[in-house]
């Protein structure tokens, strides 16, 4: 039964106090109306427990904001959320996806994560064609979505909130994958889950790589804001740790010229795969008075085997992501080297799974810390 304002609900009974479901919680199809974003459709999800979000539908289903007990949960960037029919992904030495970027989460992929570069295009059989060129973080992130459904369902007396869509990446003698996207809450509860699959729908063996850019800023992030998760070993920096005065666990205050700091964690996984980071400000009050605020991610850590931390503490652009990745740190010729960019023939698929839950008090941010750190 879901669990609203602290009482339970079988569905008749919640029926017989509001005419409409909507009056505590569902989803809404609604489009901005100004500015770059202007008729960029986005779902909002209400679950009823104080979460509030909004999936891009335009921008890959991706999330944009989120909200939680009153507290703004995600990262905004200057950019805001700019319309695709806007977006120049080839723009700026490939660098264009900066002028886009914004939101909670990011998919990026779905053949190039990453710094841009180039790489061979002999797989595609085009002779005019030598070279494919692949932007930062890749091309899935702006690209429209088909949305199929959206809605609420209930199994028995539990009520689920979800949307399904599909992004397609494609071009002639090129690449020619699709994402298909399953995002699901229940209702009373506070955890977004991301079901992804990618296929490749094209005749040519086609590499693919993928990571899920998890963003967060103030007042999640903020002086003191720790990182909490089962950390086996940094295995990788692209940067050099010895020159730098900020590690990546304690987070500082806005700085004046930073210049980003990325880090790969190797984190413990569960029985089941399953791996698990938070973001965690023990010294924010919310609205409520309750102590404390933080976000956890949980992925497959078995198809996602790195998660990296992008640490960006200047002035202005102030935010640390979260980021499970297919691949390790280094450059593309690493990945190939090592033998980790997926190739996938015509009908092959990969799935992926990503579940992100906001939590909020001295008790919920204990709970979490113990359970991710001081119970392995």
């Amino acid at each position: 039964m879901p669990v609203l304002f602290g009482q339970s609900f079988s569905r008749r009974e919640l029926a017989r106090r509001v005419g409409d479901f909507s009056q505590v919680f569902g989803v809404e199809l609604l489009a901005y109306e100004d500015g770059p974003e202007r008729a960029l459709r986005f779902l909002r999800f209400r679950t009823g427990s104080g979460l509030s979000f909004d999936i891009l539908v335009d921008r890959a289903m991706d999330l944009g904001g989120m909200t939680y007990r009153g507290v703004p949960i995600g990262w905004h960037s200057p950019a805001g959320f700019r319309h695709p029919w806007l977006h120049e992904i080839d723009a700026e030495d490939g660098l264009g996806w900066l002028r886009s970027f914004s939101g909670m989460m990011n998919t990026c992929g779905l053949d190039h994560i990453m710094a841009a570069t180039e790489d061979t295009a002999e797989p595609y059989c085009y002779p005019d064609r030598k070279r494919v060129f692949h932007g930062l973080h890749g091309r899935i992130s702006y690209q429209p979505a088909r949305l199929a459904a959206y809605g609420e369902r209930w199994e028995d007396e539990r009520c689920f909130l979800y949307a399904e869509g599909t992004i397609r990446q494609a071009a002639m003698y090129a690449e020619n994958l699709v994402l298909e996207r399953r995002i699901e809450v229940e209702v009373g509860t506070d955890t977004v889950h991301f079901q992804d699959r990618v296929r490749n729908l094209g005749f040519y063996a086609t590499p693919h790589v993928l990571l899920y850019h998890v963003n967060l800023g103030w007042p999640v992030v903020d002086e003191h804001t720790r990182l909490v998760a089962p950390i086996e070993a940094t295995p990788f920096t692209a940067h050099d740790p010895r020159a730098s005065r900020f590690g990546p666990i304690e987070q500082a205050e806005p700085q004046p010229r930073f210049h980003q700091q990325v880090y790969e964690h190797r984190i413990a996984m569960e029985a089941d795969g399953t791996a698990h980071a938070a973001l965690v400000n023990n010294a924010f009050e919310t609205p409520a008075g309750e102590r404390g605020i933080g976000l956890e991610i949980a992925w497959d850590g078995k198809s996602m085997p790195a998660l990296f931390q992008w640490q960006n503490l200047q002035e202005g652009n102030y935010v640390v992501a979260m980021e499970p990745a297919t691949v390790h740190g280094g450059s593309r010729e690493d990945w190939k080297a090592r033998g980790e960019i997926q190739m996938l023939n015509y009908g092959d698929g990969r799935d992926y799974r990503l579940a992100i839950t906001p939590h909020a008090g001295q008790a919920a941010i204990e709970a979490l810390k113990h359970r991710l750190i001081q119970s392995r």
